[in-house]
């Protein structure tokens, strides 16, 4: 059944990020050069984006001039403009000069305030001690990370020129492709890392280099789901992800040249299973695809269809610390409508048998039963029943 949250994600972030750096001489009126990022959370309160790292240029602005034992620190400002008598008081610099702060300001704490943090030594009054007084602000104190803007500019993230030039340097062609950059900075500032990042719509893969270049950077243990459905999937979006990670020798990227590491699975889907299909016999699955199939939609395990398959007369086809699984299939219709194809008591009886001696429970798979329910329980066993297009009578 369909659940519906009675509280749907709502946007979190609105931001507008530069993807071009030059105006397009095609356009008819204006050029675009910005796409836009909407991200979406189920709970906003409890959910915080990570801020982005300082940047070197934004702590080269802090400098040490007096030597101070808690390190580099810069000035701000004492005065602000909201006005207050109390806050307007005159200051004497340790070399004898009385100022005020400027007409209509006043300064930014109380007279108390201010003599505390002369005497922890936070006031700068400049090298020769006559300047205006200002606050130390300690490289040390400061917030360890930026939030992030909501404008984003190519500088920052990238454009699609860049990502286009990315994807020639790996040695692959396609149109648009986003940076990665943009793509590092959407997964840095959402989540852990430990996260498992999902792409419906893989494209060229860049997210998957995203995820493997970020996870390079920090030691991160990122994992990405990448879903592709046009033909290039092998040739582009997983020949990508395949080439990044073993290194490309040509790439101008000197992490990209060496490799970025990691690892990956590639699987394609095999034939649909209709529910039209199975009824008239044209396409029943054969007999590993239904009991993987089975196997997920049942309990959730994903286990490949090539290791499922029968293990024992009864129909094994998987087993853990509590439970046995069976299956009762062939994809043959006749057989499917035969007796062979019912969980009867007898057959129950000798299922149930060979679990009470493993002390677990059994599941069993088949197109119908001849035995109760209440008789099932007694045997610990529970009965699943097939689809029912499978072996449903040919006359309808």
């Amino acid at each position: 059944p369909l659940i519906r949250d009675p509280q749907p994600p709502r946007p979190h972030v609105f931001a507008k990020a530069q993807k071009k750096y030059s105006p397009s001489n095609d356009a008819k009126h204006l050029s675009d050069n910005h796409d836009f990022v909407i991200c979406y959370s189920k709970s906003i309160e409890h959910y915080d984006l990570v801020p982005l790292p300082r940047k070197n240029e934004q702590n080269r602005r802090y400098k040490n001039p007096d030597n101070d034992p808690r390190g580099p620190w810069k000035s701000s400002g004492l005065d602000v403009k909201t006005y207050s008598p109390d806050y307007d008081y005159e200051i004497e610099t340790p070399s004898g000069r009385f100022v005020n702060p400027p007409q209509g300001k006043c300064w930014r704490v109380s007279r108390c305030r201010f003599d505390e943090l002369v005497a922890d030594n936070r006031i700068w009054f400049g090298k020769s001690g006559s300047n205006v007084p200002s606050i130390k602000r300690f490289l040390s104190e400061v917030k360890q990370g930026v939030t992030p803007l909501t404008v984003w500019t190519y500088k920052d993230v990238g454009h699609t020129q860049s990502g286009t030039q990315m994807l020639n340097d790996i040695g692959l062609a396609f149109e648009n492709p986003k940076p990665t950059t943009l793509l590092e900075r959407m997964i840095y500032i959402a989540s852990d890392p430990h996260a498992i990042v999902l792409d419906s719509f893989a494209g060229s893969g860049t997210t998957a280099q995203a995820v493997l270049a970020l996870n390079k950077q920090d030691g991160g243990n990122r994992k990405f789901i990448l879903v592709e459905c046009e033909d290039y999937a092998d040739s582009i979006t997983a020949e990508r992800v395949r080439r990044v990670i073993s290194g490309v020798p040509d790439a101008k990227d000197a992490d990209l040249s060496e490799g970025l590491g990691g690892s990956f699975t590639y699987c394609t889907l095999g034939d649909p299973i209709t529910a039209s299909g199975m009824l008239y016999g044209d396409t029943l699955p054969d007999f590993s695809t239904l009991a993987a199939w089975l196997m997920h939609t049942s309990t959730g395990r994903s286990v490949g269809p090539s290791e499922l398959q029968p293990l024992d007369g009864n129909g094994l086809i998987y087993s853990d610390s509590r439970r046995n699984y069976y299956l009762r299939y062939k994809p043959d219709l006749e057989w499917l409508r035969s007796n062979e194809a019912v969980l009867t008591e007898s057959r129950a009886e000798k299922i149930g048998q060979i679990c009470r001696k493993q002390n677990k429970e059994a599941v069993v798979f088949a197109a119908g039963k001849y035995i109760e329910l209440d008789d099932l329980s007694e045997l610990k066993i529970m009965f699943g029943q097939l689809p029912f297009e499978i072996s449903r009578s040919e006359q309808v």
